[in-house]
């Protein structure tokens, strides 16, 4: 195995580590909360790492955002499942905000695809951020089964990662992974045009 593999090795573990979660919510119900919590802290540092080693080692290519972003999608979704699934109580509260999150996340690929024929994958900064504040807020729901506060604040913080992301992708000259926000956009722009 050589230092490349080692961000491809981080998200694998990623993809696993969400159906994971849900097969230890299914069948340990109420124990799994702990060990859940544990699996999705070990996930989001996966997913640190694997961007901070890839760029490290200079190994950061389409292929590893791509497969990096598809990864992302289903892990957050297995750890949503996972936690409905210990508190079934959550899906009214939370429904109407994961539905809206979805729509836009769904509408920032159909830009991208529209645009570049390409999933989008822009990796910007307030997505970093939203991921965070959404793991923080996981955990809580996971181990103690409300959301309080943190939840509308995630929310807020979702949407306008989302927003920022549609706006990357309408100002992007080209496609691009890994692009930090609108103005690194913006300048990649006015560049393509100079």
């Amino acid at each position: 195995m050589t230092l490349r593999a080692v961000p491809y090795l981080l998200i694998a573990f990623r993809l696993l580590a969400g159906p994971a979660m849900l097969l230890l919510a299914w069948r340990l119900e109420a124990a799994a909360r702990v060990p859940c919590a544990v699996i999705l802290a070990l996930g989001v540092l996966s997913d640190i790492f694997d961007g901070v080693i890839a760029r490290r080692i200079g190994s950061v290519t389409d292929r590893l955002r791509t497969f990096d972003s598809r990864t992302d999608l289903i892990f957050w979704s297995c750890v949503t499942a996972a936690m409905l699934l210990l508190h079934p109580s959550l899906l009214a509260a939370t429904w109407p905000m994961v539905a809206v999150l979805a729509a836009l996340e769904l509408t920032t690929h159909a830009i991208s695809f529209a645009r570049f024929r390409r999933e989008a994958s822009p990796h910007h900064l307030l997505s970093k951020l939203f991921a965070l504040a959404l793991w923080a807020l996981l955990t809580l729901m996971l181990i103690e089964g409300r959301g309080g506060p943190l939840q509308l604040l995630v929310f807020v913080m979702g949407i306008a990662s989302q927003l920022e992301a549609m706006a990357i992708m309408l100002t992007l000259p080209a496609w691009r992974p890994d692009v930090r926000g609108l103005r690194e956009a913006l300048r990649l722009r006015a560049a393509a045009r100079a």
